[in-house]
């Protein structure tokens, strides 16, 4: 099965580079969407190294959220916006993880939990063809809230879709502190630390500086942990091959 992976704290960051595409430089968009769309998580893992100041593709960073499926599965066929029920919400659930396959019709969405309030959800085309037959998965999508026990996912008329559910649990490591008490780690659903985890242009894995990120276009210093020890360059809308170690 080709799947297609959804997470909304690294597709956030992903879409600040949505407006490098085809573009030789890319300048970082400084404003936030609460709606994310599906096609900027373009794979599992890979998005995050390529894309964005996070690394997941390394484990035990400082601040990584693990996230636990629960064992009771649902699955279903729907055409149009369907409410899937997904039972009494378990002790310990903080979200539904969601598969959710499409390759016709219009617009789906999905809600996704919003940690800070407000009202995220995911949102991509199912005739798109270069999602075609793919299985988008979403492990944030939103709790059942009050005496709910269903997630609605809204489709436009005639789209067909269909979906494995269940509940899940997480567990989300504290951020590191270096000596100058700058937090350092990955992004997760408290923020962004000081010091961002990210692949240097010499494959090596270090963090860059957020102030440095928001503020600077160009090859941007990657760091230690201390956050002063310089291990590599990370192209923040650079050209190609800018930041690469020979030049």
């Amino acid at each position: 099965m080709n799947t297609t992976t959804i997470n909304r704290t690294f597709a956030a960051a992903v879409e600040r580079e949505l407006a490098a595409i085809g573009t030789a430089r890319s300048r970082l968009r400084r404003r936030q969407r609460r709606t994310r769309t599906a096609t900027i998580a373009i794979g599992s893992l890979a998005l995050v190294g390529a894309l964005t100041g996070a690394a997941v593709v390394v484990s035990g960073l400082p601040g990584e959220t693990t996230v636990t499926p629960f064992e009771t599965v649902v699955t279903g066929s729907y055409t149009g916006t369907g409410e899937i029920e997904l039972g009494p919400v378990p002790e310990g659930a903080d979200r539904v993880i969601l598969d959710v396959t499409c390759s016709e019709g219009g617009k789906i969405e999905v809600p996704l939990r919003a940690p800070t309030g407000g009202d995220d959800r995911v949102t991509w085309n199912c005739s798109d063809p270069v999602r075609k037959n793919l299985t988008t998965h979403i492990n944030d999508g939103r709790l059942p809230g009050g005496d709910s026990t269903s997630i609605t996912v809204i489709a436009d008329p005639g789209t067909p879709w269909s979906v494995t559910a269940r509940y899940g649990g997480s567990e989300t490591t504290e951020w590191g502190t270096n000596v100058n008490d700058e937090t350092y780690g990955v992004p997760n659903d408290n923020g962004i630390p000081d010091l961002s985890a990210a692949y240097a242009t010499n494959g090596k894995v270090g963090y860059i500086r957020q102030s440095e990120f928001w503020s600077i276009e160009g090859c941007i210093n990657v760091y230690l942990s201390d956050g002063t020890t310089v291990i590599g360059l990370f192209p923040n809308g650079a050209a190609e091959g800018e930041c690469d170690p020979a030049r």
